[in-house]
């Protein structure tokens, strides 16, 4: 795993610490910190107000996997001023064990901790009398797929849903395509290079599966890619058909969300990027279609950008080494001569927020989210 995960992990370190200065500007007059107790977790974040007179309805974020703060080094703020353009607050806090917050997860149990705390983070945002307890909803992207649905059997408090980069599979499926999709950003012997492109057309066919025999057919065209490219997925084995069946949230590594979606009454927005290599796009973009089309609410809906990687930003492939090159193209042109000159420049002036401004999500991703809160207004 670590063979492959590197080289992205350089990616988005190099980019938290371009953004990492944006995110320390002064804080606006509408900002409070906020800290609240779940457990042992101690948590401290930020709730942002909107123009004008509340109650407003909010936004809590969940963030993906790993180390984050509260606005994700910088990553959140351009989705959160929409939200607040749209008439929303957006609360947000450092994850425990990074930046202020406290605590440390346990790994077979993580999901349901995390879980737990955005319970207790709607607790405060319902005892506050400038937010609308009816008008709660969540935004989360990547990990916070599995995260989030723990919570709608607990909680009649959610209002709307937008889930970012959301896998329609079970963790381990998911961890085995994220494998293989980086580990095919390597080039292949040109006797495999048929085989590869035949493979991957039948993926496109296989994404489609709805039956425990089709989840089979899906897995073993998914090895046949790995073996190709010698990806290790054999930690991650095809789950049992008495997994499949059981789906027991309990097992977090084995449990699928979409039967939890397949049952929310609330407006979900589910984006992804067509060139993600951290889950299964195109695969999620089918189920989450699905659910919702079972679920039932009209203001629910699925959009899939071109050319956009797990985080929504422009990518020709999602490959580590294209994320690299599209970054130095985005700082080059912000006027910086490269990477380092970037970096070395927001040293100088940590204050400076054209970086943060022209933050490279895709064409359309922004407009989207604040389109479709503004519709969902009262």
């Amino acid at each position: 795993m670590k063979k492959y995960s590197l080289p992205l992990m350089i990616v988005e370190t190099i980019l938290a610490l371009l953004l990492a200065a944006c995110a320390r500007q002064p804080q606006p007059a509408r900002v409070e910190e906020i800290t609240f107790q779940s457990g042992s977790f101690n948590l401290v974040g930020d709730l942002r107000l909107p123009a004008g007179k509340g109650p407003f309805p909010v936004v809590l974020f969940v963030h993906g996997s790993g180390l984050n703060d509260r606005t994700a080094s910088g990553a959140y703020l351009p989705i959160m001023k929409r939200m607040q353009q749209a008439g929303y607050a957006t609360f947000s806090w450092d994850k425990p064990g990074y930046g202020e917050s406290t605590g440390y997860f346990t790994q077979e149990i993580l999901k349901h901790q995390r879980a737990k705390i955005l319970l207790d983070g709607i607790e405060v945002m319902k005892a506050r009398p400038d937010i609308d307890p009816g008008q709660i909803g969540l935004w989360g992207v990547s990990q916070a797929g599995y995260v989030m649905p723990l919570i709608f059997s607990e909680s009649e408090d959610i209002a709307f849903l937008i889930c970012e980069s959301c896998a329609g599979m079970s963790g381990v499926d998911q961890m085995a395509f994220q494998v293989t999709a980086l580990a095919l950003c390597s080039e292949v012997p040109a006797q495999q290079a048929a085989e590869k492109e035949r493979l991957l057309a039948e993926m496109d066919q296989a994404r489609a599966y709805e039956t425990y025999a089709e989840y089979l057919h899906y897995r073993e065209t998914l090895a046949a890619l790995a073996k190709i490219v010698s990806a290790p997925i054999g930690e991650w084995p095809a789950l049992s058909e008495a997994a499949w069946q059981t789906n027991d949230p309990k097992i977090e590594s084995w449990w699928n969300p979409m039967g939890v979606i397949e049952q929310v009454r609330f407006p979900v927005l589910a984006i992804y990027g067509d060139q993600d290599r951290q889950i299964d796009p195109q695969q999620g973009a089918i189920a989450y279609r699905r659910a919702l089309e079972l679920a039932g609410n009209p203001k629910s809906r699925v959009e899939l950008f071109a050319g956009a990687d797990h985080g929504i930003i422009m990518s020709k492939t999602g490959c580590p080494e294209d994320q690299l090159a599209q970054l130095e193209q985005y700082v080059k042109s912000l006027g910086f001569a490269s990477l380092q000159a970037a970096q070395e420049a927001f040293l100088a002036n940590p204050d400076d927020p054209q970086l943060l401004e022209a933050y490279p999500y895709a064409p359309g991703y922004l407009d989207l989210i604040e389109e479709w809160l503004r519709d969902l207004r009262p």
